[in-house]
């Protein structure tokens, strides 16, 4: 087993960020099925949850909290939704794209890198504004309701603030003519970012820390302390935060479940359906932000 720690202390970052978005590279790239991708995802998921029982960050976040059926709805509902606009995304581009701006005569993986910059860029200020308007809070509030950080519940969101992010994201990539085959890699390499970010698995990241917002920045931005969290909005990089100044990592004690959640509603509801209509409800709230 010790070997397996050491494999998977320094060896499940690069395999997860740079192995499982190759071989999706490699499906998009060549034509082949796109029934590859879902299986994929599957297998990346089940990988986070062997991984995260042999090395984890914190024991206690590898049980379930009452929320096991809940963090499955939600990423079924907000997967699907997700590879569902790709059926309308060259409908979307064929209307509004700026013609002859998308440097479609590079290599492809180049095309999918400047489709993640530009991507987390419009995420980063959706996010960024959901800890500042109140009625984006009451969506967002929905994620950071977690008690715990594993790598499934990075696809936790309420599905109206999935499709706020997504539009922020991609409104910037149809102007520039963002390619189908291009937008099927991006979204493949956002599930499986997110699967990384909230992993607790406990992987070596090291000064890549500065550049990638990984589970060891983005544990910061889940303290229900409204001013602690307030940081690292990032999804891919920690680029956009750096310039914003709102990028955030010193050495300190392992988290633990009581620093997570929401601080101002502590008795934020769990399952899945009460967090859909959550958000509907009048009734007095925190300030937009608290539990950031």
């Amino acid at each position: 087993m010790k070997w397996a720690r050491i494999a998977l202390r320094f060896g499940y970052l690069p395999l997860v960020l740079i192995g499982w978005n190759a071989l999706a590279l490699l499906v998009v790239e060549r034509g082949a099925s796109k029934a590859w991708l879902p299986a994929l995802l599957v297998l990346a998921i089940g990988l986070s949850f062997i991984a995260e029982r042999i090395l984890p960050y914190e024991v206690d976040w590898n049980r379930a909290h009452g929320d096991t059926l809940r963090d499955t709805l939600h990423a079924a509902v907000n997967e699907v939704a997700n590879f569902s606009t790709l059926l309308l995304l060259p409908i979307f581009t064929s209307l509004l794209a700026i013609e002859g701006v998308w440097p479609s005569q590079s290599p492809f993986i180049v095309e999918v890198l400047l489709s993640i910059l530009v991507l987390d860029l419009g995420i980063t200020l959706a996010h960024l504004a959901s800890h500042r308007v109140q009625l984006l809070w009451r969506f967002h509030a929905v994620h950071h309701s977690v008690k715990r950080m594993y790598g499934f519940n990075g696809l936790m969101k309420h599905p109206l603030h999935q499709a706020i992010e997504t539009v922020s994201g991609t409104a910037p990539l149809i102007l520039l003519g963002l390619p189908t085959d291009v937008a099927t890699a991006l979204v493949f390499a956002v599930a499986v970012q997110l699967l990384l970010q909230h992993s607790n698995v406990d992987y070596w990241v090291g000064p890549l820390r500065y550049a990638l917002a990984v589970n060891e920045v983005h544990r910061f931005h889940h303290q229900k302390d409204a001013e602690l969290g307030d940081v690292n909005f990032g999804l891919f990089t920690t680029l956009w935060d750096q310039l914003l100044g709102t990028f955030h990592f010193e050495e300190r004690e392992p988290f633990v479940s009581d620093e997570l959640g929401i601080g101002a509603e502590p008795d934020y509801p769990v399952d899945y359906w009460h967090q859909l209509v959550e958000p509907f409800r009048t009734r007095e709230r925190g300030n937009a932000g608290v539990g950031a």
